[in-house]
C-alpha cells in the first residue's frame, strides 16, 4: 500500500476499496474545490495530488488482485467522472475532458459545475452557441456564483454580443465586488456597444490557460 498516498488522502492502515474512494470524494468535494479549480494554481496543484494519490491507490491494488468494485450511486460515478473531468482540465487535455464532463451529465443532469466546466469547454472551441446554453444554465444553477457570468460574457464578447456581456459583466461584479479589472472591460465593452473603435481585450479563458 502507497502509505503516502494514504496520507495525502487523510488515511491509514489498509483501508478497502470503499474507504478509499469515500475519503477521496469527501476531499474533492470540499467547498474550496466547489468553483473552477483550475483558474487558482494552488487549487489544482492540491486537488491533483488527491486525484493522483486516489489511482494510485487503486492501481496499486488492482495489481495485487483486490476486486476493483464499482460505486453503487449514481451521484457518486458522476463525481468520479466530473473529477476526472477536472483534473484533465488542469492537464489542459481538453478533449478528455470534455468526454468526463459528458458522461458526468448523462449519469447526473442539472449538476451545477458540470454544466458550468461543459460550457467553458464550448466556448474554448469557440461552439458560442452551445456554451452560452450551458453557461445560462449554470447561472441558475449556481446563482451566488460569478464564474458563469464571467464566461458567458466571454461567449457574448466572441459572438459580438457587447451589450449581452457588459451586462453579464455587470452581474458577476455585483456577485463579486473584489474581481479584478472588471470595470476596464465593462467600459471597453460598452464602447464596443456602442460601435466605438475600443480594441477587444484577450479572453480571460485564453489568459488563464496560457499561464498554466
Amino acid at each position: 500500500m502507497d502509505r503516502e498516498a494514504l496520507m495525502i488522502l487523510g488515511l491509514s492502515g489498509d483501508p478497502g476499496v470503499g474507504e478509499i474512494r469515500k475519503a477521496y470524494l469527501n476531499r474533492t468535494t470540499q467547498p474550496r474545490f466547489q468553483c473552477v479549480v483550475f483558474e487558482d494554481p494552488e487549487l489544482s496543484r492540491d486537488f491533483s495530488r488527491l486525484h493522483e494519490a486516489y489511482f494510485s491507490l487503486l492501481r496499486r491494488m488492482s495489481e495485487s488482485g483486490v476486486e476493483m468494485t464499482a460505486p453503487s450511486s449514481p451521484r457518486d460515478i458522476g463525481q468520479l467522472l466530473f473529477n476526472q473531468g477536472v483534473y484533465f482540465m488542469i492537464q489542459q487535455n481538453f478533449l478528455r475532458a470534455g468526454e468526463k464532463f459528458q458522461e458526468a451529465d448523462r449519469i447526473q443532469p442539472r449538476t451545477p459545475l458540470v454544466k458550468l466546466h461543459l460550457g467553458i469547454l464550448l466556448l474554448k472551441r469557440r461552439n458560442l452557441y452551445a456554451a452560452e446554453k450551458y453557461l445560462q444554465e449554470a447561472t441558475q444553477l449556481l446563482p451566488k456564483n460569478d464564474a458563469p457570468w464571467r464566461y458567458l460574457a466571454e461567449t457574448y464578447e466572441h459572438a459580438g454580443k457587447f451589450k449581452a456581456a457588459e451586462t453579464a459583466l455587470r452581474k458577476a461584479l455585483e456577485l463579486n465586488p473584489s474581481l479584478q479589472g472588471i470595470a476596464a472591460r465593462i467600459k471597453a465593452l460598452a464602447a464596443a456597444a456602442r460601435g466605438g473603435s475600443a480594441t477587444r481585450s484577450r479572453s480571460l479563458l485564453d489568459r488563464l490557460l496560457r499561464r498554466r
